[in-house]
């Protein structure tokens, strides 16, 4: 059976509860926290930064899976790896072209963790073809990025399948990440798909049990 693991996103939660919060989820039994940071540029919004995400790092034994949207990640990779990030995942839509891409993930790299590249809806999966063999995992945006709440993109199912396809095909051992909209109503097909790592936030962090959601939303992803 595959072992599909649950992120919780540090979105939607208000920053003075960060510490307070990513300590419930490890106790509710998340796999690991995903960190969701926003420079204001990239995505409108503005979330938090390295110096917030040390304190995160203290609070929990769980992996940071740390998702900068930011304009230039590889300005910033360096400070989020010491201050507790254990993946960095930077998009390919912050990047002019391909070259300058794989030098990013061969530079954060370097510094000693995994290195993730996201897509956002609008942007074709194929133009990961030639990515993939340089990273640890793709991060498919099922909701356009910087406002939780929004509902899955549904045609995300076809770039998970399309991507889980290319690394039987091609022997790559990426794992398949996927952060908007998910719940215990969706995960099922997400993860039949070709999912590993489900992303929730407002599911999670709005549910009264967030215990219960987070186990519903991983038993219904094993089915």
């Amino acid at each position: 059976m595959k072992n599909i693991l649950i992120a919780p996103s540090t979105d939607p939660c208000a920053v003075k509860d960060l510490t307070k919060y990513v300590k419930e989820l490890e106790e509710a039994g998340a796999d690991l926290i995903h960190c969701d940071i926003m420079d204001g540029k990239f995505v409108p919004r503005r979330t938090y930064d390295y110096m917030i995400l040390a304190f995160i790092k203290k609070s929990t034994k769980l992996k940071l899976d740390v998702h900068l949207m930011v304009q230039n990640p590889v300005n910033v990779a360096k400070d989020y790896v010491r201050y507790g990030a254990d993946r960095i995942i930077i998009h390919y839509e912050a990047f002019p072209d391909k070259i300058q891409l794989v030098g990013a993930i061969q530079a954060i790299k370097k510094l000693g963790v995994e290195v993730g590249v996201a897509i956002n809806p609008k942007t074709p999966v194929k133009v990961l073809d030639s990515i993939l063999k340089y990273v640890d995992l793709v991060l498919v945006m099922s909701v356009e990025p910087g406002q939780s709440g929004q509902k899955f993109i549904k045609d995300s199912l076809i770039k998970i399948a399309y991507l889980n396809k290319k690394r039987v095909e091609e022997g790559l051992d990426f794992l398949i990440e996927v952060d908007g909209g998910i719940n215990s109503i969706n995960a099922p097909i997400i993860a039949v798909s070709g999912a590993d790592i489900l992303v929730s936030g407002s599911a999670i962090y709005n549910a009264e049990d967030r215990a219960a959601i987070i186990k519903e939303i991983h038993g219904d992803a094993l089915v």
